[in-house]
């Protein structure tokens, strides 16, 4: 970018065999300081009309989030749309949550693997890495802690985000302060700002955006969902409704549920000193088309998996239990409870009858399933006694706001096949500047390495500046392709790996009693 008094050139690549396009933009030089405030900036775009952006951000997503720090640092124009009124998409940490409003619930995403880990399953092992995520977080400065502490689980080496003492912060931090550091930068972020539609002007792209106003661009990424991608396309130009984007049809959908329950006595620590493992009565996903058999209600659930404070008298516990983590046909048996027309995440509170009826068949199913535990400490009748006093449910699935799911698979035998998706869908639309970048499409399918690998990608070929850490991971990513004669590393793993817990090698001796044991 070179200053000429109040205007500025700013130069934009427009990726491969495009030409560098020199664009006069209007601006005043004026350095400034952005207030934390802005982050939560209103739907109100008309100054925009003014400056059109040099590259333009539909989602305020990890990989939304990620291209516009780096472009906005490195001098660009820059302009978030965000349809919610919140950033993170799937990645959704609720903050000041328990009685004592100092825990997070996550609702959404909220783990990475710096190094490669491996579930043993049937045939083969699963294996995930992240590492553009773990670079993102080191740069960054953000600190992180084992999410598993038992060093036997195959998670242990996946990370959480804590501050300076230990406690959780949420995952939706990295995204934040991303987001931080684009509007300090310059970047003009807007919430709950829905982009209708494209078209072509000239050499730019128009965006139509909800209220009637329509903003110019020299790029645009699209952080959406699959869902959102695709009806926003429908809603577009004829440049982008006379050309078929196949890669955008490959990925197949599926929902996602969550669920936590709060105690004031995390009892599954102070009693049976269960701090790590896995449970799950019988089989909470059956074969399609049979009711969840499961009673009072399905489980499973992860005992390191909830945020819990251990500051009570003698090291006396509290917290959240993760209850149930899947997707499948037990998400069916909680459907009803949520109103699946806004928000992935409700709150469950015991006065209102319909929470306090699934928090109670919750807790009768959790001491079902941990009665012989519990007989064997001679704590029963008191566990029996408890009730949860506060819970959080979300489901990621059809009507959620701009989500409209939890997790992407690419479909059997498809051309592009999933081992290149995430190639051949960055962009779509050969002759328009117009990126994807989104976990629907990525290399790594349910976590946000999917999203941020793709706007690496992004940013690489718009020719922005990245960090030495990220010049490293990409070598060896590069060099481990070429190793292996242009072929991927590996194919993209088939969702979290938590989700294929009908393995029995993985649920082997992960009873309650054989834990307390």
């Amino acid at each position: 970018v070179v200053s000429a008094g109040a205007l500025q050139f700013s130069v934009v690549h427009l990726g491969p065999g495009r030409p560098m396009v020199a664009k006069l933009v209007r601006r005043v030089l004026i350095t400034c300081t952005l207030a934390p405030a802005f982050l939560h900036a209103s739907g109100d775009v008309a100054n925009l009309a003014d400056a059109p952006c040099d590259l333009a951000v539909v989602g305020a997503g990890i990989g939304g989030a990620y291209a516009a720090w780096r472009a906005a640092e490195a001098g660009h124009n820059v302009c978030i749309f965000e349809l919610a009124d919140r950033p993170g998409g799937r990645i959704h940490s609720l903050r000041k949550q328990g009685p004592r409003q100092d825990l997070v619930v996550e609702a959404g995403g909220y783990r990475f693997a710096p190094k490669e880990v491996c579930m043993p399953g049937v045939g083969r092992n699963f294996c995930l890495s992240t590492p553009i995520t773990a670079a993102t977080v080191e740069e960054l400065g953000l600190k992180s802690a084992v999410y598993d502490p038992d060093p036997k689980l195959w998670d242990h080496n996946m990370r959480k985000l804590v501050d300076e003492s230990g406690n959780d912060i949420g995952y939706l931090t990295l995204i934040e302060t991303m987001l931080d550091r684009a509007t300090h930068s310059g970047a003009r972020l807007r919430y709950k700002t829905a982009v209708l539609g494209l078209s072509r002007s000239a050499s730019d792209v128009e965006l139509q955006l909800s209220g009637g106003n329509r903003v110019k661009a020299s790029t645009v990424l699209l952080n959406i969902p699959q869902a959102q991608a695709l009806r926003l396309l429908r809603h577009s130009g004829p440049e982008f409704t006379t050309f078929f984007p196949a890669p955008l049809y490959v990925p197949v959908q599926f929902p996602l549920m969550k669920l936590y329950i709060h105690y004031e006595d995390a009892w599954w620590r102070n009693y049976l000193n269960l701090t790590a493992g896995t449970f799950q009565n019988e089989n909470p996903n059956p074969k399609p088309g049979v009711v969840p058999a499961p009673q009072p209600a399905p489980l499973q659930g992860q005992y390191h998996d909830g945020n819990v404070r251990c500051d009570g008298p003698g090291g006396a516990c509290r917290g959240y239990l993760q209850a149930f983590y899947g997707a499948g046909k037990a998400i069916e048996y909680y459907r009803p409870f949520h109103p699946l027309d806004g928000d992935a995440a409700i709150q469950l509170q015991p006065s209102v009858l319909e929470h306090k009826k699934l928090l109670t068949d919750v807790h009768a199913a959790l001491v079902a399933y941990h009665r012989h535990a519990l007989d064997a400490a001679n704590t029963t009748a008191r566990v029996e006694a408890m009730l949860p006093n506060a819970g959080v449910l979300s489901i990621w699935a059809q009507g959620v706001e701009g989500v409209h799911a939890g997790c992407h698979l690419s479909k059997a035998d498809d051309n592009p096949r999933a081992s290149t998706l995430f190639k051949t869908a960055l962009r779509p639309f050969p002759e328009l500047p117009v990126y994807m970048a989104n976990e629907a499409f990525g290399s790594v399918s349910c976590f946000a390495e999917g999203s941020l690998n793709m706007s690496v990608a992004v940013v690489s070929e718009l020719g922005i500046p990245q960090t030495s850490l990220l010049a490293d991971v990409a070598q060896k990513q590069a060099a481990d392709e070429k190793a292996r004669g242009g072929r991927v590393v590996m194919p993209p793993p088939m969702g979290d790996p938590f989700l294929s817990l009908n393995s029995p090698e993985y649920l082997s001796s992960q009873s309650a009693e054989e834990l307390l044991i």
